[in-house]
């Protein structure tokens, strides 16, 4: 599926903590604070910064989350940690189960029998759509701590509570050094070969963040972890020799694959806007930018139509546990 590109969803996050922030480098010292933030070695110095990795499994679990509530009646989403003989067993085991039983998968069948958060995230089978990058530190007004000179860190202390008591544990005394409020983390998210619901999933996570639903890091239960976002700028680029595409319109990948599609893709796959982006030519890339300084309006609208896009297909997607069967 990704040997060709058809079209791509790139944007940039900035992230802003409202409190303490703590991913921890699971390192351990032998002087200092019992937990430390993760560190970075970039423009001279040290640097914290919020690993994409993190990020990624933030959007996943959040999205598995959601999809759950929307069908609560239904197995829709796969557990990762339930095992190869369960019904809603990992979408890896269940294909390496069918592998092993002298099933031939192709990626088309793959992709088609994947439940929806690895269609977009991946599995052991197949690579996912979407790669976020590292967030590092933004704001002009913290260009002392690009340089190395001071890192925006605070300490903590921090007791562990007696469960009998509800009091305070004898020796568990600990500290810990948090990322400081009001620091600001600039990522970048690409997702390729997209599905119009998917860049709507994506962005929903981004909504729930710019609401300060979403935590991050350690200590979330203690306070910890509690950020805003918002997309800076998102642009969509359809790729290659296209067919005439209508104004105000984005197409996912099922528009360009067509009817009949072996990966189970919509045909109808794609987004009309009421309102125009602005638009430009890049070589072979036709791009529909949208920015929140200059075109807040359609980018508001974009997410508005791209999320309720993902409710609609999610409302009908098959139930993942009644996907076929294991041949014997």
């Amino acid at each position: 599926m990704l040997k060709r590109l058809v079209n791509e969803a790139r944007f940039s996050l900035i992230i802003e903590t409202k409190g303490p922030l703590l991913i921890q480098s699971g390192h351990a010292t032998l002087t200092g604070p019992n937990m430390t933030p993760v560190l970075t070695y970039r423009l001279g110095g040290s640097q914290v910064y919020i690993p994409g990795s993190s990020l990624k499994g933030v959007f996943r679990s959040h999205l598995e989350k959601v999809m759950r509530t929307l069908r609560p009646d239904d197995v829709i989403v796969a557990d990762p940690f339930k095992r190869a003989d369960e019904p809603d067993q990992s979408c890896g085991a269940w294909f390496m189960q069918r592998k092993q039983a002298g099933e031939q998968l192709d990626n088309a069948t793959i992709y088609a029998d994947s439940d929806p958060v690895s269609r977009l995230f991946g599995s052991t089978s197949f690579i996912g759509r979407i790669s976020i990058g590292d967030g590092y530190l933004f704001d002009p007004e913290q260009a002392r701590y690009l340089r190395g000179k001071q890192l925006p860190t605070e300490l903590r202390d921090g007791v562990g509570i007696d469960r009998l008591t509800g009091g305070q544990s004898h020796g568990a005394l600990f500290n810990l050094s948090a990322v400081t409020s009001s620091t600001v983390f600039r990522t970048d998210v690409l997702i390729r070969n997209f599905e119009c619901w998917q860049l709507g999933a994506i962005l929903l996570v981004v909504q729930d963040m710019q609401d300060e639903l979403i935590r991050l890091g350690s200590g979330t239960s203690r306070g910890l972890g509690a950020v805003v976002g918002a997309v800076e700028q998102l642009d969509i680029h359809h790729i290659g020799p296209t067919p005439s595409r209508e104004d105000r319109e984005i197409w996912g990948l099922g528009h360009f694959i067509g009817e009949s599609s072996p990966y189970g893709t919509y045909a109808d796959d794609s987004l009309k806007l009421d309102m125009a982006p602005s638009e430009a030519r890049r070589g072979i890339r036709q791009v529909l930018s949208f920015t929140a300084k200059e075109t807040q309006e359609s980018l508001e609208h974009l997410i508005e139509r791209a999320i309720e896009e993902f409710i609609r297909r999610i409302d009908v997607y098959p139930v993942y546990k009644h996907r076929g069967e294991v041949p014997l």
